[in-house]
């Protein structure tokens, strides 16, 4: 018969010691992890952001020239028996300051973005201007409009530069340049 010794402490178990190493380790284990996939994340998430705030300038540049191409084909009456053509509006720009927030502007504009019928309802980050040379019937070659949006995206004093520039062509049509684009992040 073996020997039983009553008085012995009975044997310990070692599964609780065990299982608070699994944790420890597990929360030392994912601190880096985390850190890892925030270091890959963060600058990622920044530049979507970056894209999604220069998405508005394209979008109202591309908008200020399909208004422009509206206000060139359609006549225009000054008092003349017959109406003018291929007439094209003043310089201006909005009002707004540059800056990294959102300017909610007055409605309307003012010239020459309330002659094409150019509205801003929504908050904007970019000041949009327009240099046009007013007047009709311009001849082919001559530039007439250099539509641009301006900002500072991070406020740090770079600006950032959107601009589309529109030729009178044959046939009492402009014509646009490509987006040129300065500086899109800063």
């Amino acid at each position: 018969m073996a020997d039983h010794n009553p008085t012995a402490a009975p044997a310990k178990r070692s599964g609780g010691v065990i299982a608070v190493v699994v944790i420890v380790s597990i929360c030392v284990l994912s601190v880096p992890c985390v850190g890892v996939l925030s270091a890959i994340a963060i600058p990622q998430f920044i530049g979507y952001l970056t894209r999604a705030k220069t998405e508005e300038a394209r979008a109202n540049l591309r908008t200020l020239t399909i208004l422009a191409d509206g206000y060139y084909d359609q006549e225009h009456w000054s008092g003349a028996a017959s109406g003018m053509s291929g007439c094209a509006v003043g310089s201006g720009r909005t009002s707004n300051e540059i800056g990294p927030h959102k300017t909610v502007l007055p409605s309307p504009l003012g010239d020459p973005f309330d002659a094409l019928g150019f509205a801003l309802p929504d908050p904007i980050y970019y000041r949009y201007e327009i240099d046009g040379i007013g007047g009709c019937g311009h001849a082919p070659g001559t530039p007439v409009y250099t539509f641009r949006a301006v900002g500072d995206l991070d406020g740090d004093g770079i600006t950032s530069r959107f601009e589309i520039t529109a030729t009178a062509a044959p046939g009492g049509r402009l014509e646009h340049s490509p987006l040129r684009v300065l500086d899109e992040a800063e």
